[in-house]
């Protein structure tokens, strides 16, 4: 069984993980071939994440990424 773990920002919509999910389920499933896909989704808050010692939450590139992500864009 093939086990992925996605470390992730916050803020998709459950519809939008769905398809995700089905997406990349299909695309292992075509390279292994041996089913029962495990995904876990490991969301944080963009508070909770820093590089090179800045808070994601204070990035302006982050922050406008994470608007169209709630946005659904």
């Amino acid at each position: 069984m093939p086990v992925l773990f996605i470390e992730a920002p916050q803020g998709i919509r459950p519809e939008k993980k769905s398809q995700m999910m089905c997406k990349i389920t299909e695309v292992v499933d075509e390279a292994y071939h041996m089913g029962d896909t495990l995904i876990v989704l490991r969301e944080y808050a963009a508070v909770d994440v820093a590089v090179d010692g800045r808070l994601e939450s204070e990035d302006p590139k982050i922050l406008e990424a994470l608007k169209k992500i709630e946005a659904g864009v």
